[in-house]
């Protein structure tokens, strides 16, 4: 196996990430200073990774405010990035909101989190608040939970729990393109409130809109170990 590949697959890094640590110098194969990320490793084979001279790893969580996109264009919306760039100018999002949603959203400099939400593999759990513009019949909601259809593919089953006659939780472990939006207009209404409120552990709690917080150890365990 590449060593960059048995790196990552020990989810000490990603393969990027990893890509970086072999070149940089922070990586022996059996006591020898390795710099080829292609090298390729065995069972017998030792490797050490130095993790104390590597950047390290940040993790907050903001509450996004409508208006904002995940986007560094301007001309779409307000940059989600002008909320934390002076706190943390080398830091990236994990997943999307759109522009007229709200909500949790990750920012990180690991790889490996990121990967764990974002990979289909991981089935991270992402939890919405959701109101429309009608009252649900029971009928409806199952079909969110069991039976939706998008692009041809039957969903993952999803968690529905009602809230008022026009709304409720959703929970979800993919995160196909404007989702819930699309799951909602199979049942004949329209999303007029979408906020995300928990991605695994992690939930909104404490966090003001438009502010961050830093995930705890046991919020970052809760992503980790998914």
């Amino acid at each position: 196996m590449r060593l960059n590949k048995y790196i990552a697959h020990q989810n000490i890094a990603s393969r990027r990430e990893a890509d970086r640590m072999i070149q940089e110098g922070h990586v022996t194969v059996n006591g020898v200073l390795e710099t080829n990320p292609a090298v390729d490793v065995g069972d017998n084979d030792t490797v050490v990774c130095d993790l104390k001279n590597t950047k390290k790893k940040i993790y907050i969580k903001l509450f996004k405010p409508r208006g904002y996109v995940v986007s560094t264009n301007k001309l779409e919306g307000k940059p989600i990035y002008d909320l934390i760039k002076k706190d943390f100018p080398e830091l990236y999002p994990v997943g999307r909101l759109d522009k007229d949603s709200s909500g949790l959203i990750i920012f990180t400099n690991d790889g490996v989190l990121s990967k764990k939400i974002l990979s289909s593999e991981f089935k991270c759990e992402k939890e919405y608040y959701v109101k429309v513009d009608r009252d649900l019949p029971d009928g409806a909601l199952k079909r969110l939970e069991y039976g939706i259809n998008l692009d041809g593919v039957k969903l993952e089953r999803a968690i529905v729990k009602r809230i008022e006659k026009d709304a409720f939780y959703i929970t979800l472990v993919e995160g196909r393109n404007r989702q819930i939006r699309r799951m909602c207009q199979k049942v004949d209404c329209e999303v007029l409130q979408l906020k995300r409120i928990r991605i695994a552990g992690v939930k909104l709690e404490r966090v003001e809109l438009g502010k961050w917080f830093y995930l705890t150890h046991a919020e970052i365990n809760s992503i980790m170990k998914t």
